[in-house]
């Protein structure tokens, strides 16, 4: 498995289209701070975003550009256009599910939706130290062809209504993402800290890569700075600058995202889950957990609308979600 993979993986990626808009000038749209990270595809005409501190951005037809850490943000057709709230454009969405709204003027399409880490039960994961504003221009950086295919394929999606279009408008969100963290993880564009460093630290990297791979492993500080090819000092301190965590810190949380996603989404019963992630026993994963989670597995899986089967019904496998076999 490639690192970025086991990372996205583990911090359960989420990404979902909320709206498209027809907008026809004299228009102005405010949106309100978010704990996601929203982002907005010009399919034709142009606008300008307006970031809360005043920064103006010109967009064009096909440009993409997402906020990473928004702190509130509004689009408009000019500058000195007054913006409504959300709630009041959203109140002129048409039965197709497009927003259709202004004076009549210029027309301007975007594609409007949000990325998001780790949103398991309302706390999302973080993507805040990545950049605040990401401003990718058409035709002006090198993954132009694949965005471009993934940006027609969604626009495409998103306005068609056919069968499956939800579905397969989240995949494409998805892919978009994994496509502009692609972007990121380029050097001379990587945020000075935080996981998406790490990636671009050929030993971490390869830490990561091995904590991710096989999170059932006993590891240690030894035996990860091992994966590293450096010396347990030097990669102790190395991942916690670009981590931002202890590596074995970072072990134990990354089980933990595992339980907790196993848990929603597979059949296993709670004892298989501590099994197949290496702790000693039920009572440290319970410990683990709830520290964590604030909840025991049990009553965690309670608590998200499912039922701990019977051990029997697990070890048929009929009739449930497919166990995982790896990370």
């Amino acid at each position: 498995m490639d690192t970025l993979s086991g990372v996205l993986r583990s911090m359960r990626l989420k990404a979902s289209i909320y709206c498209t808009l027809d907008m026809t000038a004299p228009w102005g749209l405010s949106l309100p701070k978010s704990a996601t990270a929203p982002f907005h595809f010009i399919e034709a005409g142009a606008c300008w975003l307006v970031t809360a501190n005043g920064r103006r951005v010109r967009l064009e037809a096909g440009d993409l550009v997402v906020l990473f850490n928004s702190e509130g943000h509004s689009l408009r057709d000019v500058p000195d256009s007054r913006p409504e709230t959300l709630e009041v454009v959203l109140q002129h969405k048409t039965a197709e599910g497009t927003v259709r709204f202004g004076g009549g003027g210029a027309l301007t399409q975007i594609v409007c939706g949000k990325f998001a880490l780790d949103e398991l039960q309302g706390r999302p994961g973080s993507l805040r130290h990545l950049p605040s504003l990401l401003h990718l221009r058409k035709g002006r950086w090198p993954q132009f062809a694949e965005f471009s295919a993934t940006l027609r394929l969604l626009a495409s999606e998103v306005r068609c209504r056919q069968p499956g279009s939800e579905l397969a408008a989240g995949f494409l969100t998805e892919v978009l993402l994994i496509q502009i963290l692609r972007v990121l993880l380029d050097r001379s564009r990587a945020p000075a800290s935080g996981w998406l460093q790490a990636l671009c630290d050929p030993p971490v990297a390869a830490a990561l890569a091995a904590i991710h791979d096989k999170p059932q492993h006993p590891w240690t500080l030894e035996s990860l700075a091992a994966k590293a090819g450096l010396s347990r000092s030097v990669f102790a301190a190395r991942f916690s600058e670009r981590v931002g965590q202890t590596p074995m810190a970072y072990v134990a949380e990354s089980r933990l995202r595992l339980a907790a996603q196993w848990l929603e989404e597979t059949d296993l019963s709670v004892s298989e889950v501590f099994q197949r992630l290496g702790y000693a026993s039920a009572a440290a994963f319970n410990r683990a957990f709830k520290r964590k989670y604030r909840l025991a597995p049990s009553a965690y899986r309670r608590d998200l609308g499912g039922d701990e089967l019977p051990e029997s019904e697990h070890q048929r496998g009929s009739g449930g979600r497919p166990a995982p076999t790896g990370t």
